[in-house]
């Protein structure tokens, strides 16, 4: 994003290439340095890893983008190194208990698809079950599109079993298109928490609006990237 003469726009960005092996190290140091910044200088409570929605670490996760032939390319015990290596890393730098982690299965979100998820995540959570995490963050379906995607079948539950069964105990966090009804049914279910992302930037008072079965605001897809005030402080609340 460049604001040019008080003016938002974007701007082009560099052609993407594969990371050469000797960079990975440093990237890695960058995300524990981004964690340590958060919680030791700006007092967050913790982070979230973002290992979701066809970005650097769910890049080399899935086959579709990963088409590397070293260490990090190939199997899945490879694929899923950088990941597992970054998680690990922050959680040496700020603990497990204030580390959480998001994944999307089966988004093809930038391009980046798996040609069988299924093991290849249920692989992942279960390294991850190790690590004492706070959470894991579920994205179910395609981000921002169908919770379920016909020629992509995945098992959300017997991903969150394999966590269990592994000894992950951090809350299970799920994602992607929820209303209230479709949130209490997934907690009565077993789901720890339910992540609303869009609703909320549109109501600011949504906990208040879900309590009281109040219509929601719609949310104005064209100011969710950059801009001013409007989409961003204008929402009205219940009580204006």
């Amino acid at each position: 994003m460049l604001i040019k003469d008080g003016v938002p726009g974007f701007v082009d960005t560099s052609e993407p290439r594969a990371l050469d092996a000797s960079e990975i190290p440093g990237i890695v140091h960058v995300f524990q340095a981004a964690a340590r910044n958060a919680v030791e200088t700006a007092g967050f409570d913790g982070v979230e890893i973002h290992g979701a929605n066809g970005y650097l670490l769910d890049q080399f996760l899935k086959d579709g983008s990963n088409q590397r032939t070293d260490d990090y390319g190939g199997s899945i015990e490879n694929r899923a190194r950088l990941l597992l290596e970054v998680t690990r890393g922050v959680t040496d730098a700020v603990g497990g208990g204030k580390t959480g982690i998001r994944l999307s299965p089966v988004t093809p979100a930038n391009d980046a698809k798996d040609s069988d998820p299924q093991p290849l995540f249920d692989y992942v959570v279960k390294q991850l079950a190790t690590l004492n995490l706070a959470y894991i963050h579920i994205i179910e379906g395609a981000t921002g599109g169908p919770r379920v995607i016909d020629d992509r079948p995945f098992d959300y539950a017997a991903l969150k079993a394999a966590y269990r069964t592994a000894g992950g105990k951090g809350a299970w966090m799920v994602n992607n298109g929820y209303d209230k009804a479709l949130a209490e049914k997934a907690v009565a279910d077993g789901a720890d928490l339910v992540a609303f992302g869009r609703p909320y930037i549109a109501n600011p008072d949504l906990v208040e609006r879900l309590k009281a079965n109040a219509p929601l605001n719609t949310p104005d897809k064209t100011t969710f990237y950059g801009g001013r005030e409007k989409g961003y402080t204008d929402y009205p609340t219940l009580s204006n």
